[in-house]
This record gives structure tokens, sequence and C-alpha cells, in this order.
């Protein structure tokens, strides 16, 4: 077996350096965050660089876990994230099915008006009047039905179905499958990938937005968890520590980077059991069409 010369590992080694300090530049700010909110008053007030809590404590976690409105921010996040992915898988399925089949007419037509739908825009205002017109205000439908259809996540899907031999449909049709058949028993079971891949990119969206809270939302119980945090972070909006009088109040800024890992925690969790059907799926859809 023949060895590199000495210009290569040269190169191979600035390249593991490059990528290390990327690396770490990425991964500092949660390590920042994570020993900020584990640290003691004194250390979280410091300022300069963190990399290991210094004088532990819980406390800041568990005056955040004792704020009603985290549990309730939770709670409307949990069923955006959940209805609202499957919603927009149900949508999208339905959309890009027939979109993908060439006896269909008019597809151009519409896959046209999709592409129209991610150029142009109606505005906030227009957005405000529909959502009033449709009794959807200070409701926690207003989170998911919006949301139900995205154009770049039907194209995706279309690409992807595309993608899938013809011989597999038409010997389905010669079995006498019909259409919702042959989408259920054979379309889906292949498109696990960009199921996953289009269910992932919907599950952090809605855990990440806070916008449509803002705009169409004042019951503070209908919440999202991003709009408590927001509250927090920006406004300082807690309600008095809980603390025991012979204990130290944590610091403010403790208290905001536990609702950051708070708030971060259900993506923290989900995304490496579906980083793989993640990968796949993206190279999918973006490759062939």
């Amino acid at each position: 077996m023949r060895t590199g010369n000495w210009q290569d590992k040269l190169t191979v080694s600035l390249i593991y350096i490059v990528l290390g300090v990327l690396a770490i530049i990425v991964v500092y700010p949660f390590i920042h965050v994570f020993s900020v909110s584990l640290s003691g008053r004194g250390e979280a007030l410091r300022n300069g660089f963190h990399w290991i809590p210094r004088q532990p404590t819980f406390v800041p976690y568990r005056e955040l876990l004792t704020y009603p409105f985290i549990w309730t921010g939770y709670g409307n996040t949990l069923f955006r994230m959940v209805v609202g992915t499957l919603l927009t898988l149900i949508v999208t399925i339905c959309a890009a099915y027939p979109l993908s089949r060439r006896e269909f007419p008019w597809k151009r037509v519409l896959v046209m008006l999709l592409l129209f739908t991610m150029i142009f825009d109606g505005g906030i205002v227009p957005n405000y009047l529909l959502m009033k017109e449709l009794h959807l205000l200070n409701t926690r439908w207003v989170y998911v039905l919006p949301q139900a259809a995205n154009a770049f996540q039907v194209l995706v899907m279309i690409s992807f179905f595309r993608s899938v031999p013809d011989a597999l449909i038409e010997a389905a049709r010669i079995d006498g499958a019909r259409d919702l058949r042959i989408l259920t028993r054979i379309i889906l079971p292949l498109s696990m990938p960009v199921l996953v891949t289009i269910g992932l990119w919907s599950l952090v969206y809605h855990i990440n937005a806070f916008m449509d809270n803002l705009l169409y939302v004042t019951d503070q119980t209908k919440f999202v968890l991003q709009q408590i945090v927001r509250q927090i972070l920006i406004e300082n909006r807690l309600d008095p520590f809980t603390t025991a009088v012979n204990e130290v109040p944590p610091a403010p800024e403790s208290l905001k980077m536990a609702a950051v890992i708070v708030s971060a925690f259900p993506v923290l969790v989900l995304y490496p059991f579906l980083l793989r059907y993640f990968e796949k799926g993206t190279m999918i859809g973006s490759v062939k069409g």
C-alpha cells in the first residue's frame, strides 16, 4: 500500500485543523449557554468565555419550570408540532401525487401557480384580515392551518414521486389497483426518506415559530413556547422567584440560558434519530426530478 507524500499529509492535516476550528466555533455557543445555565449567580454574571459550569446549581431550571406559562407554552407548541406536521404531510402528499402523474391534466398550470405563491405574498395586513374572517384569531388552529401547505415542500415531494419507476405503477394498475391503493401501498412506503425530511422541516418550523403568535394571538394561555421564551429573554417578564428565603436567587442570565436550553430540547432529542432519513431525503428530493 502506497503512502502519500508529505504534501498530501500536510493538506489532510490542514483540512482537519480547519474543520476542527469550525466545529469549535459552531459548538461553543451551545457549551456557553449550557454552562451559564448551570452556573451560580457570581459565575453567571462574569464576562468572558464559559466552558465548564462553576458553582453548579439547578436553581435556574427549577425557577423556570415553576413558571406556569412554560408548561402552557410547551403544550401549545406540542399541539402545533404534532397536528401541524401531520396536516402538512397529508396536504403535501395529496397535492404532490396527482401533480407528479403524467396523465393529470393542467398540471403545468398548477405547478406554475405553486411557484407564483413562492414569489408573491399578500402581506401582513391581508393575512390578518383573512385570519379574522376565518375566525382563527386567538385559536390554536391559526398556528397550523395557514402552514398546512408549503409550495417548496410540495415541489420536493413531486420531484421524489416522479423518481419512482413507472413500471411499478403500471404493474399495479394491471393487477387492478386504483390510485389510492397505489399511493398507500407502493408510493408512500418507498417515500419514507422524503416524508421524514418534510416532517422534520415542519417540526423545526413549528418549534421555532413565534411570529404568527405575535400577530394573531393575544391570549397568553395560547402562547407557544418560543413566545414565552421571547418574553423572558427580551422583556424580562417572569413571575417573582419561588426561591426559598435562605437561597440565593439565580442570575437573570442563568434563567435566560435555561430558557434557551428548554426550548431547544425537543429538537436536540428528535434530530439524531431522524438524521439519516433527513440526509437521504434531502439528496433524493434535490437531485432527482
